[in-house]
């Protein structure tokens, strides 16, 4: 298998991955056809302008998605990518998703640039919580509160209209910088800044590999493009390279 013949011979692989690889952990993806942007507009209800307008309409979207980021557990492709990090063939997972599953797979070095749910701030005195010790009263209070201040509390994420923080985005694009194969999967890089990733690591010298359910826009940029569910691809990926061991 010629991914696994690249991953095994790169001097550091890093992966990039989007909401696809979470979709066979009961997930939907946010954009295309039947993402959930064509059901929320993401300006009304995930914007960090609607919030500090209205924290009651993210609140109420949050408690519609929530239970499936509460009941999702790791898949096949999660687990491929903390395999291979064990087999000291991947430097670090890069991504753009907030559902914690690679750290539950197994993951070690995980860059999270849009942040995770699993974490609560309040907007005021930034006092943190984790979603799981204060679950009640993210379900029954309208805006939920801070124990500490009576702020209003925010999951520790990345809204339309915020900037990553620095330090992180700085850590992902030196990984980045340094690779020498970027492994995408499961996003249709149509949000900046991943979306310059692949060409960030391709001006760097390094290959890209694609792994994707369907055609993206970015596709004929790639050294390498398979279609179909990282579920299964990734998994060959990896046995392929254990016989080769």
């Amino acid at each position: 298998m010629a991914i696994a013949h690249e991953i095994r011979h790169a001097r550091r692989a890093v992966a990039l991955t989007g909401a696809g690889i979470s979709a066979e952990s009961g997930l939907g993806t946010f954009r295309g056809k039947h993402g959930l942007w064509s059901t929320y507009d993401p300006t009304l209800v995930a914007s960090i302008e609607s919030f500090t307008e209205d924290p009651r309409k993210f609140w109420e979207f949050a408690r519609r998605i929530g239970p499936a980021f509460l009941d999702a557990k790791p898949n096949s492709a999660h687990e491929a990518l903390a395999e291979l990090e064990r087999m000291r063939r991947l430097d670090c997972v890069i991504t753009q998703n907030i559902d914690g599953l690679h750290q539950r797979a197994g993951s070690r070095q995980v860059i999270e640039i849009h942040g995770n749910a699993a974490r609560i701030k309040c907007t005021s005195c930034h006092a943190s919580y984790v979603t799981l010790e204060i679950l009640d009263n993210l379900i029954q209070q309208d805006v939920p509160a801070c124990r500490r201040c009576g702020g209003a509390l925010k999951p520790d994420v990345v809204l339309f209209g915020e900037t990553i923080p620095s330090e992180t985005l700085n850590q992902a694009l030196k990984k980045v910088n340094s690779a020498d194969l970027l492994l995408a999967v499961g996003t249709s890089l149509e949000v900046y800044p991943a979306a310059s990733f692949p060409e960030t690591a391709k001006n760097s010298g390094a290959k890209v590999v694609s792994i994707n359910a369907e055609r993206t826009d970015w596709d004929d940029f790639c050294d390498y493009r398979v279609y179909g569910n990282a579920t299964e691809i990734l998994p060959r990926v990896v046995q392929a390279m254990r016989l080769s061991v």
